[in-house]
């Protein structure tokens, strides 16, 4: 008797939610377990979300993790899809549906939050690849686009060919490893989501081997100064130069390093002491960019010691645990539109034309602690948004305002001048990072000969 009132109210929820969006799964063509039929997939959830019912505990634990072992067989943008698909919690579920459902979606987005903060992997075991087919296939494994600037900086973008052997290697010293057989460099300041290829500086050394390769991260020693006063000898000092440089796709929003987190040995064994009484070193990040530069002061230790052994740190990294893609098609309805998706909510409150502009009103609301819209906002300014035409064209925005802020919470106008007035033929696109997380950077660099 109590399986009939569970099975009936859970119907109505797997209708209402899951009935219209199965056709999301055709066009996106999804691979590995999902490439062998939609209907079949589809009803393979509707069965587990019923099962999520049973009046069985251990049904209803089976049926959970059964649910989770297929989403998290994807990559990100099909677990996306899979979420899409999911229903939600709703009024009117069976308290223990609303409960579970709940947990796997959370237990998903924390997964894939997990897989963006990793570093990247590439295999490429191939002869003759040219350079524009080498790009896009580490665009297509890894997500991190790359683009070739050679001519933008005056170089002669001459036809290249690579023959690699790389198994499984994380992006950078993969990277590092196809820029030195190709005596190519980068420039990390492109201002767009992609590195920029160039011609490497003649007489420079290899890249691979010249860096600490921390997950996502790449750390390396660019520089070291010292300097002595000899008028006044307590005036003197040196610095080392790291460059911290990041794969593209993770768009870091600050980063820090804390002086009691930095240890400093010399080649004798002592340990080389700080300069000046700063506690925490603030790195900037620029939008744009790729890479930042950390300056670390340190006293110089006596004319004996030829180099630093070892110089270990650990950065506190905050960044977008990864990035998420809201699409509004009806700009005409006359009443809010809300998507949801991981931490984040996007709201479309209205779309308006002012004199010659077009106005969309948007708020967007974060559920992460670390976001700080407050504090560190920036990084909601930053975030990507166009309008899209029937033809596939972007139009960027003309310019924004603010409308309000609090601690989760940020209300914005975009302004968008368009070459006509038919904006029921328009699609709003936002993207905005589903999660902001703090995570650690450890490094050791070794060997850093002094002047």
């Amino acid at each position: 008797m109590c399986a009939m009132p569970r099975a009936f109210g859970l119907l109505v929820a797997v209708i209402a939610f899951l009935g219209p969006r199965i056709d999301l799964w055709a066009e996106d063509q999804p691979v590995g377990i999902w490439a062998e039929g939609q209907p079949g997939w589809a009803e393979q959830i509707e069965k587990l979300v019923r099962q999520l019912n049973d009046d069985e505990a251990t049904q209803r634990d089976e049926a959970e993790q059964a649910i989770l072992k297929l989403a998290l067989q994807g990559n990100s943008e099909q677990n996306d899809n899979f979420l899409a698909c999911l229903p939600r919690p709703i009024k009117g579920m069976p308290a223990e549906v609303q409960l579970r459902l709940a947990r796997i979606r959370k237990q998903i987005e924390n997964e894939q939050t997990e897989r963006s903060l990793q570093a990247s992997r590439l295999t490429l075991v191939t002869g003759d690849l040219g350079l524009e087919g080498l790009l896009d296939e580490i665009h297509r494994q890894t997500g991190n686009r790359l683009n070739d600037y050679r001519r933008q900086f005056g170089q002669e973008a001459l036809p290249l060919t690579f023959t690699l052997d790389i198994k499984n290697e994380s992006f950078w010293i993969g990277l590092d490893k196809i820029l030195d057989q190709a005596r190519l460099g980068l420039y990390t300041y492109s201002g767009e989501e992609a590195l920029a290829i160039i011609q490497g500086e003649q007489g420079a050394a290899p890249r691979a081997g010249r860096a600490c390769y921390t997950g996502p991260f790449r750390v390396e020693a660019v520089n070291v100064v010292s300097q002595r006063n000899l008028r006044m000898p307590s005036q003197q000092g040196g610095r080392v130069e790291l460059e911290i440089a990041w794969e593209p796709r993770l768009r870091p929003i600050a980063l820090l390093q804390s002086a009691e987190k930095l240890k400093i040995t010399a080649d004798d064994g002592s340990p080389v002491e700080l300069a000046g009484a700063q506690s925490v070193f603030a790195v900037e990040v620029q939008p744009g960019s790729h890479a930042t530069e950390l300056n670390i002061p340190f006293v110089l230790p006596e004319r004996s010691v030829k180099k630093i052994a070892t110089f270990r740190g650990e950065l506190s990294a905050l960044v977008p645990g990864r990035t998420v893609e809201f699409r509004f098609e009806d700009l005409t309805q006359d009443k809010p539109q809300e998507q949801q998706r991981g931490g984040v909510k996007v709201v479309l409150h209205a779309v308006r034309k002012n004199q010659q502009l077009w106005e969309v009103h948007m708020r967007l609301r974060v559920e992460s602690e670390e976001a700080a819209l407050e504090s560190h906002r920036g990084w909601v300014f930053q975030n990507l948004t166009y309008l899209l035409n029937k033809q596939g064209e972007l139009i960027d925005h003309a310019g924004l305002e603010t409308t309000m802020q609090s601690t989760r919470e940020i209300g914005l106008v975009y302004f968008f001048d368009l070459p006509d007035d038919e904006i029921d033929s328009y699609t709003w696109v936002y993207r905005t990072p589903a999660a902001i997380v703090r995570m650690p950077v450890k490094f050791e660099l070794k060997d850093i000969e002094l002047p």
